[in-house]
């Protein structure tokens, strides 16, 4: 591909990885209420997932996924159960941590005491959230596809795809860096039981949304 080509890739994939949703908002969420590397474990996750389903396209699997109305169907209800299990786990972890506010003033624990996670599983939940998005697929397959050529080289096509997941996990990783930041993170703190509210509720309701759409 020209440069003007390479370019114009970069600036189609960005647009996309920019496109807000359910993945900027578990960025933000994880971002405030854990810390900076659970972020970017999430970033980085998102991005090779992103990779996976641009590699899929170079191989022509992204196709024949599209193509069958069972596979895509079956995508939509994963990610739909798969959002409202986030919802359903942040939802409870605000209301019991406001509840806690409620019950003692005097308490000095943490308000943004929340269940412990691992990186590993941060970064399950990074990749699941992009793996059982169908919007994803369709996006690859119509616009990403349009990049690729029969003349060009299985090498040229996987840096494409590796542009992809590299994009969209830098993208995702600045987010995270801007939301974690101190200042930022500290002012955010206390409210931190009602953001868990608020992001639990978005994320069920961005479910139901979903199985009302099929």
């Amino acid at each position: 591909m020209t440069f003007d080509l390479w370019l114009l890739l970069a600036i189609t994939l960005l647009a996309g990885a920019m496109s807000p949703g359910p993945s900027v908002a578990l960025i933000i969420r994880t971002a405030i209420t854990y810390d900076r590397a659970s972020a970017f474990a999430v970033a980085l996750a998102h991005g090779f997932g992103i990779a996976v389903y641009a590699i899929a396209v170079v191989l022509g699997l992204a196709t024949l996924i599209q193509s069958s109305a069972a596979v895509m169907t079956t995508l939509q209800i994963g990610g739909a159960l798969f959002l409202f299990y986030l919802g359903f786990q942040i939802l409870s972890g605000g209301i019991e941590n406001l509840g806690k506010g409620a019950d003692s003033s005097a308490d000095e624990s943490d308000p943004r005491a929340v269940p412990k996670l691992t990186l590993w599983r941060h970064s399950v939940n990074g990749f699941l959230i992009v793996f059982f998005n169908p919007k994803v697929v369709i996006f690859f397959v119509a616009i990403f596809s349009q990049f690729l050529q029969t003349g060009q080289s299985l090498t040229t096509q996987l840096m494409a795809a590796a542009m992809a997941g590299g994009i969209d996990a830098a993208w995702y990783a600045l987010v995270a860096f801007c939301v974690s930041n101190q200042r930022f993170a500290e002012a955010l703190s206390a409210a931190s039981p009602m953001i868990d509210v608020a992001f639990g509720v978005l994320f069920m309701v961005f479910a139901v949304f979903v199985l009302l759409g099929l």
